[in-house]
């Protein structure tokens, strides 16, 4: 905390200084500053990011995120590699990620990949810490993040667009465009087209296998990593007679990528593919009886995912000599309604959703099918007792029911047969939560309780992958949530401090246990995390503005077992600090330093592998010589800590450089 301590003190200090040295200067567009929201409009533990947090920075999904207080983020390699992102102590697994509201969360019961989002398609990011909003049906124990892509709301339906091209190091390239136009007064159109590529061939020190011994290490480049991706997506929003939109959306995401594997046994033919579609359709209705608004939407999305060895060239364990290819193929039906009341000092939502999806086989493994099916009501309402005061409440229920689609199923061991699919429990999650403060408020407050669950997932349940075994008796993950927070602002808002207290009572936590090649999930423990978020956010200077953010926390198993009680979650470090400073300079230049720090982490449940401290720091130098142009220069982890990763068997980049082009049309 003491870093980020001087940290401001400084800044502050130097602000000071050269206000009153009166330097007048042309700042041209960067001069205005924006000041941040009120915080009693923003809606607690919520966060909203916009495309000036990644734009020409150079930085991930992931690394996006966790920036946030509370947000821990974790990467297996460069551009497109598999990442996560944990919110609070709750593994990555039981948080809801969404594109457009839509799942991205699969059956393979793992976390959503962060790697395969492709921010230029993006136009904000909600993150929601305390809960899943009603709105995505309210499944989840650990929050929901939406990446909301860019559509004809943003630009009003005019005519306009963007176009940017980056370059860096690794033969990384990006290039994206976008247009949106009203040919009518009543029709509004959005494209966006991208692709994205590296090679990702960076250095790193390759540990020969020998993880404690250091005398075999050796400097090795990244094999077999390159990364390709083409993406876009199209809106049509359309009013018809009486007051009614209609808004036709679709999304195309093709992937093709190299497989590495660990460092110690990296691949040479190894590959992945992926593809994804995604259509929708929308229609919302005008304001009946001054008080109520319907929307109804049906969403379908298609995913197929494939990786490929062969075991002669690719020594990664395999005990067939033959080609090996293996995935999955999905396909998912969403149809919903939503229903919004507004009255004087009351407000409401409720949503009826039903979903169907299917997976089947796509490789070398047999065929096999699994289905669910599910149903879900999920609903919030507020009443404002006063102008400062409110309550909300949210609450949904969740029944699914599972098949097994063509008989039996052999898991790989051959020692069980699953004919049939597990009855599930109806689930029901909620919470009530009170809120201090008005819209202009300099002070405000919120207190919140609340029991969320996660079913599990059918490959935890129906395990299919290669050596993974199946688990048909898993139960569903809850947690008991409580949270306090307090915001206060100076006058005009030129700085805001923020402070939360969280804690999660966690139960059946699904883990992953690994003997010798095989894996099977188990409901294996109890966990207790408790910690407290801490976030100033400050403008002292039209020509300045900072963020300092810090997340002190308690993640700790507290399950029978002997062997993890006491024992910090895998994963979670104690603290963690991030500082951002942003400086506009003259000559419509703007310089931005960031820098962020985590203690050590364990990698396993026993605490046993320990991975040491990680600080990292980012600069970017932008230049803006007209209104809707800019040219952005990033530098990533400055300091090249390499070593930062040496305990992972998949290894990070170290330095990289992005040079962005950024052109509004």
């Amino acid at each position: 905390m003491r870093p980020l301590l001087l940290w401001y003190a400084f800044c502050t200090v130097f602000s000071a200084v050269f206000a009153h040295a009166e330097l007048v200067q042309d700042l041209g567009s960067t001069e205005i500053i924006e000041p941040p929201p009120t915080p009693a409009e923003v809606a607690p533990s919520y966060e909203e990011i916009l495309p000036s947090a990644w734009e020409g920075r150079g930085i991930s999904a992931s690394e996006v995120l966790s920036a946030l207080p509370g947000i821990q983020s974790y990467r297996q390699g460069g551009m497109g590699s598999f990442q996560t992102v944990s919110i609070r102590g709750i593994a990555a697994r039981n948080i809801l990620i969404c594109v457009d509201g839509v799942p991205l969360n699969d059956a393979g019961g793992g976390a959503a990949d962060l790697g395969a989002i492709d921010l230029n398609n993006v136009e904000k990011i909600e993150v929601y810490k305390d809960r899943v909003p009603a709105k995505f049906g309210g499944s989840g124990l650990g929050g929901a993040i939406n990446f909301v892509t860019k559509s004809v709301l943003q630009n009003g339906g005019k005519l306009g667009g963007r176009v940017l091209a980056s370059v860096g190091s690794h033969n990384t390239f990006e290039g994206s465009a976008q247009v949106t136009e009203s040919p009518a007064d009543s029709v509004q159109f959005s494209a966006t087209a991208s692709m994205r590529h590296s090679d990702n061939d960076y250095e790193f020190k390759n540990r020969n296998g020998t993880a404690y011994n250091t005398d075999d290490d050796f400097t090795d480049t990244r094999k077999n990593a390159e990364f390709s991706e083409y993406s876009g997506n199209i809106q049509y929003r359309m009013l018809h007679a009486g007051g009614y939109f209609s808004t036709v959306s679709a999304s195309v995401i093709h992937t093709e990528a190299g497989n590495p594997g660990r460092e110690e046994s990296q691949t040479y033919v190894a590959d992945f593919v992926g593809e994804s579609a995604q259509l929708g359709y929308r229609l919302e209705t005008p304001v009946f009886l001054d008080f109520m608004l319907l929307e109804a939407g049906v969403s379908g999305k298609f995913e197929k995912n494939v990786s490929s060895s062969y075991y002669p060239l690719d020594h990664v364990g395999y005990s067939s000599n033959k080609f090996l290819e293996y995935g999955l193929a999905g396909y998912r039906l969403i149809p919903e309604l939503l229903g919004t009341f507004i009255f004087d000092r009351f407000e409401a939502m409720i949503r009826l959703a039903a979903s169907a999806e299917h997976w089947e086989a796509r490789g070398s493994v047999r065929e096999f099918g699994l289905e669910r099916f599910s149903g879900s009501v999920a609903a919030n309402a507020e009443y404002a007792f006063t102008n400062w005061f409110s309550l909300f409440a949210e609450g949904n229920m969740l029944k699914t029911a599972d098949e097994i689609d063509g008989g039996k199923f052999v898991m790989p061991t051959g020692t069980a047969q699953i004919s049939d699919a597990s009855p599930r429990d109806l689930s029901m999650g909620g919470m009530v939560q009170a809120r201090l403060g008005k819209k202009d408020s300099w002070f405000g407050g919120n207190v919140s309780v609340g029991r969320f669950y996660r079913q599990p997932q059918l490959m935890e349940l129906y395990g299919v992958y290669q050596g993974v075994l199946s688990n048909p008796t898993l139960k569903e993950e809850t947690a008991l949530r409580f949270e306090a927070g307090a915001f206060v602002a100076t006058p005009k808002n030129t700085s805001v401090l923020r402070a939360t207290y969280f804690e999660s009572h966690i139960e059946n936590g699904i883990f992953w246990v690994v003997s010798g090649n095989l894996m099977k999930a188990f409901n294996a423990s109890e966990a207790l995390v408790r910690g407290v978020e801490l976030e100033l956010s400050s403008h002292p200077a039209k020509w300045f503005e900072t963020v300092l953010r810090a997340t002190i926390q308690d993640p700790r198993d507290t399950g029978k077992n002997k062997m993890y009680k006491d024992k910090l979650l895998p994963g979670e470090p104690v603290q963690s600090y991030y500082a951002e400073g942003k400086f506009y300079l003259p000559f419509h230049l703007d310089f931005t330093f960031s820098t962020d720090y985590r203690t050590r982490i364990y990698s396993d449940r026993a605490n046993n592998t320990r991975q040491p401290p990680v600080a990292r720091y980012n600069a970017v130098l932008g230049y803006n010589p007209w209104q809707h142009t800019r040219l952005a220069f990033a530098v990533l982890n400055i300091s090249d800590e390499t070593y930062t990763n040496i305990y992972s068997p998949y290894p990070a980049p170290g330095r990289e450089w992005r040079v962005t082009l950024t052109q509004g049309l």
